[in-house]
């Protein structure tokens, strides 16, 4: 049997909700990545904040904030089969509790652990190496390239610590991006789908202020390098080259 949902996470929880007591092995599938294929037996599921909430509840319930936690990034993962195995997880989480999570034996549940980790690793790394530039008309605007969608841990992060600044989160390869003014936040509407994933930066350019500013940071990063101890290998090991093209001090790495 195959759940297809629309693509958010209460709508992930409701198909769990909904999956919960099918005997024979299931699949949780979002809609938009659904190809009909001959002979499957499929099941639309309508989202049901109310479904969302019981199975939530009941998770943080059993397993706590940790527990729970690890669900959301194995979602964020997007990874193929993430929704499947990360029910089956929810499924020996509600029945045997905390200890659920440890239990790598089950390939499902080593794999959706994995996926958690990888999602982890990311936003750890993203906390330092996202970098925001003024932008012409003021917003303080942050361009990334995640390989997972880190946008709902980095939000409420940022949230907490530039509450009094206007700021925009812009995930190009996703095409979504987060507003911050006045201590709300709001989903960005793009135009159409190219403009999505366009720079921002590139489009209404830098304020009068910016290029000296990030003068200023490369100047401190290349005078705070000890030049005896530079490890290209361990820098890579640290901060892979994929995320190299949105840092500020991207030439100074690349040894311009």
């Amino acid at each position: 049997m195959i759940f297809l949902y629309d693509g958010t996470f209460e709508g992930f929880m409701s198909s769990v909700f909904d999956a919960f007591l099918v005997k024979e092995e299931i699949e949780i599938k979002k809609k938009s990545a659904w190809q009909q294929q001959l002979f499957a037996e499929t099941r639309e599921v309508a989202t049901s904040p109310e479904k969302a909430e019981r199975v939530t509840s009941k998770l943080l319930e059993i397993c706590g904030n940790r527990g729970f936690t690890a669900i959301v990034y194995i979602f964020l993962s997007e990874e193929e089969h993430c929704e499947t195995y990360g029910f089956y997880l929810i499924k020996a989480a509600l029945k045997n509790g905390k200890k659920a999570f440890s239990c790598f034996q089950d390939e499902r549940i080593a794999t959706a652990m994995m996926m958690r980790k990888k999602v982890s690793h990311e936003y750890d790394k993203m906390l330092g190496l996202l970098r925001f530039s003024e932008l012409s008309n003021g917003i303080f605007y942050a361009p990334f390239e995640p390989d997972f969608n880190l946008m709902p841990l980095l939000v409420p992060h940022f949230y907490e610590r530039l509450s009094g600044t206007r700021w925009m989160i812009h995930d190009l390869k996703r095409g979504i991006a987060v507003y911050h003014a006045e201590g709300k936040t709001e989903n960005v509407e793009f135009a159409d789908e190219m403009t999505s994933h366009l720079n921002m930066e590139m489009l209404l350019g830098k304020s009068e202020n910016e290029d000296s500013f990030e003068k200023m940071w490369s100047n401190y990063f290349k005078i705070i390098a000890i030049e005896s101890r530079i490890n290209p290998k361990l820098q890579l090991r640290f901060v892979p080259q994929r995320y190299w093209k949105h840092l500020t001090e991207r030439k100074i790495i690349e040894g311009e």
